[in-house]
């Protein structure tokens, strides 16, 4: 029995090790660094650059050095107040008279990170009235969930609100919805501009656009291409409520859902995995910056907007695990476990393994080094066997562990 608690003790002590040590490793050593901003100027046509943590912060796509000034008046979309201010906004861009009012209209942010794809999903949403005739949305009193029907809950008294349910449930049967729904995409809070209601997709795989016009159901069918599937549907509120909402399929390709034809266009732009890479995308009045920002790399990709492709810059960084000190940190370390993880809102357990091998030569420095301890407390070899097999399997972390709790310590 004593054995028993021993080795639950220096198992304990081995995941706490594998969690704490390469994490200590990792704040001494790893250097992290700022991605730089790579836009397109409307101006001269290519690529700009800002670096927050190098000497020459704003260059161009060949390194030239850029004032500040002369960066902000490459993108003039972005800088409009501080160019207002210093009385140098062109008057036309492009051929283009510009208003500056009309453009700001066009001008769009929207970012969106793993970890927010993959974080819990709400079990109840609320459904706001589109047509209430107020200046400022209001919170309803009921939620609703789509299980076997579209179910309207109270929010006081817990109790669900049978005719309108009934009213909902009837026009998404009409419509051929196929409940359960899988996903349910919509801006539920009040701080937007206006409502469009919920993207839903059913148990067909069917996409449908629900929300409530004058307290009465509005349910749309959106016509998807053979096998299109999502990854993620994101709505946007744009105030050129050109959209509905930014959707990414399975193929990392990128889509817009137009309001008035209810029309899927694509982007032309590849690779925009959201499960792995944060995903942001600036519009202006002349072009869509679509950013991916990857482990150890930026890539701007550029579309006009007719969502035609115009041009692309990518570069790349020096990663942790490239580095000198990741690669001391593969030897020393057979695993990291974390808490956390970048894709990821959940706390939980995250292993990653060593990319390297070479902590198996550790091991078997540690195992004779064991070995040699074992001797000087002229203990037998056979009986510490299972110490040798943790530290042939675990490393430094079992190595620590079997000592922080000898065999003479529960003796």
């Amino acid at each position: 029995m004593v054995k028993i608690s021993r080795y639950i003790l220096v198992l304990t002590a081995i995941v706490g090790l594998s969690v704490v040590l390469p994490q200590f490793y990792r704040m001494a050593f790893e250097k992290p660094g700022k991605n730089p901003l790579i836009q397109y100027s409307c101006i001269d046509h290519d690529f700009i650059i800002f670096r927050p943590d190098a000497d020459d912060k704003w260059t161009n796509r060949e390194g030239t050095k850029l004032t500040r000034e002369a960066y902000e008046k490459k993108l003039p979309f972005m800088y409009t107040r501080q160019l207002v201010m210093d009385g140098t906004m062109p008057d036309s861009i492009n051929g283009e008279k510009i208003n500056i009012q009309h453009a700001g209209i066009f001008r769009s942010n929207f970012r969106i990170t793993p970890d927010e794809i993959h974080a819990p999903n709400p079990k109840l949403y609320p459904l706001f009235e589109s047509q209430s005739g107020r200046a400022n949305l209001e919170m309803p009193n009921d939620f609703f969930r789509i299980t076997w029907r579209m179910e309207f809950i109270d929010a006081e008294t817990n109790r669900i609100l049978e005719d309108k349910s009934r009213m909902f449930s009837a026009v998404l049967y009409n419509r051929d919805f196929k409940f359960p729904a899988t996903s349910i995409n919509g801006i539920p809070t009040t701080r937007k501009s206006y409502d469009e209601g919920y993207l839903v997709i059913d148990s067909a795989n069917q996409l449908f656009h629900i929300k409530m016009v004058k307290g009465e159901p509005f349910v749309r069918q959106v016509e998807l291409p053979t096998g299109m599937k999502f990854k993620t549907i994101q709505c946007v509120d744009f105030s050129d409520k050109l959209y509905y909402a930014y959707l990414f399929t399975e193929n990392n390709e990128l889509y817009v859902l137009t309001p008035y034809d209810y029309m899927l266009e694509k982007f032309e732009v590849d690779d925009l995995n959201p499960d792995k890479y944060e995903i942001r995308i600036y519009g202006d009045y002349f072009n869509f910056n679509v950013i991916t920002i990857g482990n150890g790399f930026i890539r701007t990709q550029v579309v006009d907007r007719d969502h035609n492709k115009v041009d692309e810059y990518a570069e790349t960084r020096p990663i942790y695990d490239t580095s000198t000190d990741g690669k001391i940190a593969q030897l020393l370390f057979p695993a990291e476990l974390k808490m956390t993880d970048d894709n990821s809102s959940y706390v939980n357990f995250f292993l990653k393994m060593s990319k390297s091998y070479w902590w198996l030569v550790l091991s078997l420095v540690l195992i004779i080094a064991q070995s040699f301890i074992i001797r000087q407390r002229k203990k037998n070899i056979r009986t510490e066997i299972i110490d040798l097999m943790l530290i042939g399997l675990t490393g430094i972390f079992g190595f620590i562990a079997v000592n922080i709790f000898p065999n003479k310590f529960i003796d």
